[in-house]
């Protein structure tokens, strides 16, 4: 028997001695027939597949979702051992929109209990970054110049539950929102799996005790139930102008941040984000004096890299001073 063709089809094909046509065809027709079979068989072990976890998903209960999470950073002992953390990295730093250029600094981020700092430094006159703090009841944000604030900052000025409730900066702090659910009274509701960027997520809504008018939701990764993303939302409807030709013109005002986790590693037998970005966009009205926040529509991106993290440093207490 010798072999004309080396092309391959499942098997060797194009042997000089070839079965008869009606056998050959009848073959053929019972392998069409069995792949057929197989195909759909597939498809039906998909679609089963798919509907556990469809169904899984319904099932599953925040408190055992919250209890997933925080098994996902460590075990309780390990958790608990952690009394302070300084987390420290590379930051690089660019306009999306209403500004230009990059520019590469330093985060640190500095949490002991309920108290936290955020410092993202720039080496920049015009813009030297932001620094904000928390004592778990007082905050404060850093002025850019005198009597005057970023953007960013001034969201955060305005929407300070992002700090007191342990949000900001997920896991990379002492004070994360999940770790503290019974003593800030915060609500969560669990919205079920939702594709971002092509990935299904756990999609869960946080509301704080107190009223904000922020929408927060928090995603987990399925498998892990690690903490990946956080999105604040708001949109302010325009006021009624003098006219009606005026309030014609006026456009809602948005506000987006969103917060990124990732390159996870394990430190003192915890599972923490080695990577934090961190971006902010709004096209509410803003300082026209300022050159760094004149833009029509603002949007920054702080990507923080290459995160060591300190467990248990002596703090000075004056780093959690709201001034």
């Amino acid at each position: 028997m010798r072999v004309t063709s080396v092309r391959q089809v499942g098997t060797i094909v194009g042997y000089t001695n070839r079965l008869p046509p009606d056998q050959e065809s009848q073959e053929i027709s019972i392998g069409g027939c069995q792949m057929r079979l197989l195909m759909r068989s597939l498809s039906v072990l998909i679609a089963i597949a798919a509907m556990l976890a469809v169904s899984a998903a319904k099932d599953l209960q925040v408190s055992d979702l919250v209890k997933k999470n925080l098994d996902s950073i460590g075990n309780e002992q390990a958790r608990a051992a952690v009394k302070s953390c300084v987390a420290q990295g590379l930051l690089h730093f660019v306009y999306l929109t209403g500004g230009v250029g990059t520019q590469d600094g330093k985060e640190v981020l500095v949490s002991e209990g309920n108290k936290m700092v955020v410092l993202l430094k720039l080496p920049n006159t015009i813009y030297h970054g932001e620094r904000f703090v928390s004592d778990g009841k007082k905050t404060s944000v850093a002025e850019v110049i005198p009597g005057v604030f970023s953007p960013f900052g001034e969201f955060m000025r305005v929407h300070d539950e992002i700090l007191k409730e342990g949000l900001l900066g997920g896991t990379l702090f002492t004070n994360w929102a999940l770790a503290h659910i019974d003593e800030r009274h915060a609500k969560l509701q669990y919205k079920g799996l939702k594709k971002v960027n092509g990935v299904e997520l756990h999609r869960v809504e946080y509301v704080p005790a107190k009223r904000t008018d922020l929408e927060i939701e928090l995603y987990f990764e399925p498998e892990t139930f690690r903490h990946l993303l956080t999105t604040y939302s708001m949109t302010i409807s325009p006021q009624i102008a003098a006219s009606e030709q005026e309030t014609a013109h006026e456009k809602p005002a948005y506000y987006q941040l969103e917060e990124r986790f990732g390159d996870f590693k394990q430190t003192d037998n915890l599972q923490l984000p080695g990577r934090w970005i961190l971006r902010f966009s709004t096209d509410a009205q803003r300082d026209p004096t300022h050159p760094a926040f004149s833009g029509q529509v603002y949007s920054v991106e702080f990507d923080a890299l290459g995160i060591a993290i300190s467990h248990n440093v002596p703090l000075d207490p004056k780093n959690f001073e709201v001034k």
